[in-house]
């Protein structure tokens, strides 16, 4: 009823925890497939189904238990909001079905090195089944936990800090990660950081390229010096060597020692160092994925534009979901001596400082946090990451992907994010109030506000696992009859559709993969 109503109006063991290969912390999976009977299950239960609610930052010891045992034996699995949300949003937006697809397919590589989805029965795509279309190129040098080449910075998104003591990027005129380029003034999208979230505007650029060709992407960000600022010049600066420690345990400077050089950006070095330049390739390479653009009559390979903005994405996203953890973190508390999280250049060394709230404990209990609320709102950083997300879907949707036919409702999609209004009355800001949320309490980029869900995060506080996948598919069907309604001329509209393994009914199982 709440969706209609929106649609009208041990120090080993915790390194092995946050550091396992395959496992995503950053938005932690949310869906899971159960290996007793291949069902969606939780990864790890929410803090309402803990025998005694921990504290704020703590996570119980049955939370702890499901994290180490989804570590210890990866499942399949996924974000809702790294993919569910963005799929929503993007065809809210008027792109394509396969294009919204491929875009979260890409998000998701940064934290599996390759997505392969599974569908509403529990059953993953695989190379023996009817998803085998659906799988992506795979390469490790995104991999979160690939701590031999920059990986780990496009989750922890580390502001630089100029002063080199992080006290030009924390506290209250710092630039609060939770609202990624909206600080310092005047901000997004007058102003792209590129001094202080230097790292995070080097890929944005990469990713916002119109043409095929393989740009410029650094390690770390890290550009030969343009002004004031190490994130923007015209090539990828070398001879500089990035070390740090991410913390596992809180209060101790032991942890796992993250360690690259400068230069382009490693794209995969499983077996030898490829460089990013390379990707297009790869999603050309049959032997890599036979991925394609299925709504299209040539169904072409997946276009590297759409794997660079989902990887972007996923780095934005992960900006703001570790502003709390490992983000905006200083001083901690308030006059403490946490340094909190940044890097700062010291001569040909990029050293990169973790705050103790990286630590595993802290940080897995703020992950666990982030759905499944029941009647109480999202966290701040969920609406912050999807109202960006929205804003540079449209960004991209203007200058990349309207002009190459991937905009197949185009009178759903604003001209810009400053005021434009799209053929239906509506303005970045009118969509983002009915899909994202609404501030009830505080004042915006505050970081006191209080939001009241929308028509997408609204299905994210649902308890029951499985509910949350069925309440979403569900609200994104009936956005798709509600928009439709809304133009003048019906018959232009293209419905939204379910992705791939997904059906209106939750006991369909045609859908599925076979």
């Amino acid at each position: 009823m709440k969706i209609q109503r929106l649609i009208g109006n041990g120090s080993s063991l915790l390194a092995i925890l946050f550091f396992a290969p395959q496992v995503a912390h950053a938005y932690f999976e949310d869906l899971c497939v159960s290996t007793k009977d291949r069902k969606i299950v939780a990864c790890v239960e929410p803090r309402a189904a803990c025998a005694k609610t921990p504290s704020e930052g703590k996570a119980c010891p049955a939370q702890l238990a499901q994290a180490v045992k989804q570590i210890a034996a990866p499942v399949p699995a996924r974000s809702m909001i790294h993919s569910d949300a963005t799929y929503f949003l993007a065809q809210a937006l008027g792109y394509r079905a396969d294009v919204a697809y491929w875009i979260v397919a890409y998000n998701e590589v940064a934290d599996y090195t390759q997505y392969a989805p599974i569908d509403q029965c529990g059953v993953q795509a695989s190379a023996s089944n009817s998803g085998q279309s659906y799988i992506t190129a795979k390469f490790n040098g995104f991999q979160r936990t690939n701590a031999t080449t920059d990986g780990p910075l496009y989750h922890y998104v580390l502001p630089f800090s100029p002063n080199g003591a992080g006290t030009d990027v924390h506290g209250a005129s710092g630039i609060q990660a939770v609202y990624p380029f909206h600080f310092p003034v005047p901000g997004y999208p007058l102003v792209i950081d590129d001094v202080y979230e230097g790292s995070l505007s080097n890929m944005r650029q990469w990713a916002m390229q119109a043409d095929e060709e393989p740009g410029l992407l650094c390690a770390a960000g890290l550009t030969v010096p343009n002004g004031a600022s190490n994130f923007s010049g015209r090539a990828c600066r070398t001879g500089i060597t990035a070390q740090g420690n991410v913390p596992v345990i809180t209060q101790s400077q032991n942890g796992v020692q993250v360690s690259f050089n400068s230069g382009p950006k490693i794209l995969d070095n499983s077996n030898g160092d490829v460089s990013y330049r390379e990707l297009g390739q790869w999603l050309k390479d049959k032997s890599r994925t036979t991925g394609v653009l299925w709504k299209d009559p040539a169904m072409p390979p997946v276009p590297v534009q759409l794997a660079r903005i989902g990887l972007y994405i996923h780095s934005m996203q992960d900006t703001a979901s570790h502003s709390t953890y490992c983000g905006d973190d200083a001083p901690s508390p308030p006059g403490g001596t946490d340094a909190g999280s940044y890097m700062k250049l010291d001569g040909n060394n990029l050293q990169m400082i973790f705050g103790a709230t990286c630590a595993t404990a802290p940080h897995i209990a703020g992950h666990t946090e982030e759905t499944a609320t029941g009647d109480s709102p999202l966290p701040l950083r969920n609406y912050s990451a999807l109202n960006m997300t929205l804003n540079e879907l449209i960004i991209f949707g203007n200058t990349v992907a309207k002009a190459r036919g991937w905009i197949v409702n185009p009178e759903l999609l604003p001209p810009d994010v400053v005021g434009g209004k799209n053929a239906l009355g509506q303005s970045a800001a009118d969509l983002q109030a009915r899909l994202v949320g609404t501030i009830t309490q505080g004042q915006q980029w505050t970081r006191g506000e209080v939001y009241k869900s929308g028509l997408v995060t609204l299905p994210l506080q649902q308890l029951s696992t499985l509910n949350r996948l069925h309440v979403m598919n569900a609200a994104l069907m009936s956005y798709s009859d509600y928009v439709q309604n809304q133009y003048t001329a019906p018959a232009r509209f293209t419905p939204f559709e379910l992705m791939p393994g997904n059906a209106k009914n939750p006991q369909d199982t045609s859908a599925c993969f076979k």
